[in-house]
């Protein structure tokens, strides 16, 4: 069984102006996620492992297992299929929100591949789902895309889970994998 799930306008909840679905699976503890990015540019300012590419146009995935969703993974993938793999801490807040930590992590433990399309692309990752657990917890995540339109800073941001705002970085809006799953 294939579900797909379409990603909404982060800031509002309202249809995306370009079409996006993710489809979400595991197998033996595998995860796997597909996003079919429809109108891109490809617009990649950064082309290496580890650079962040939010800057860009790019699929996102926030995941963990932290039952107080202070610690998560970031794992960024850009049209080039060039990876962004980091684990976050929320170690306060302050006047702008959360004051997060970035740890990037030097090993790369998610397999990927990128296919362009007839101006799009589709990101397909997998990894084990055990390399995500920050916790003995469910797995809870958030999945998004960034599109620039070939540069404009974060001119689109789609959400599975719209955070109601211009930041994915919204834990009380990740939601649990397992209602996401396909067979």
């Amino acid at each position: 069984e294939k579900l797909l799930y379409n990603l909404k306008n982060c800031r509002d909840g309202s249809d995306a102006v370009y079409d996006t679905t993710v489809e979400i699976k595991e197998n033996n503890g595998r995860l796997y996620f597909k996003f079919d990015c429809k109108n891109s540019k490809y617009f990649c300012p950064f082309h290496n492992y580890n650079d962040i590419h939010s800057s860009g146009d790019i699929c996102e995935i926030l995941i963990g297992s932290d039952p107080e969703r202070k610690k998560y993974f970031e794992i960024e993938i850009s049209p080039e299929n060039v990876l962004m793999i980091g684990l976050i801490e929320k170690c306060g807040e302050d006047d702008n929100g959360p004051v997060l930590k970035l740890d990037l992590v030097d090993d790369c433990f998610i397999e990927s591949k990128v296919t362009l399309t007839d101006g799009g692309y589709i990101a397909e990752l997998w990894f084990d789902s055990a390399r995500v657990r920050t916790d003995d917890n469910d797995i809870f995540f958030n999945a998004y895309r960034i599109e620039t339109d070939g540069g404009e800073s974060e001119k689109h941001l789609f959400a599975l889970s719209p955070t109601m705002r211009g930041k994915f970085h919204t834990p009380e809006y990740f939601v649990y994998l397992k209602n996401y799953l396909g067979e």
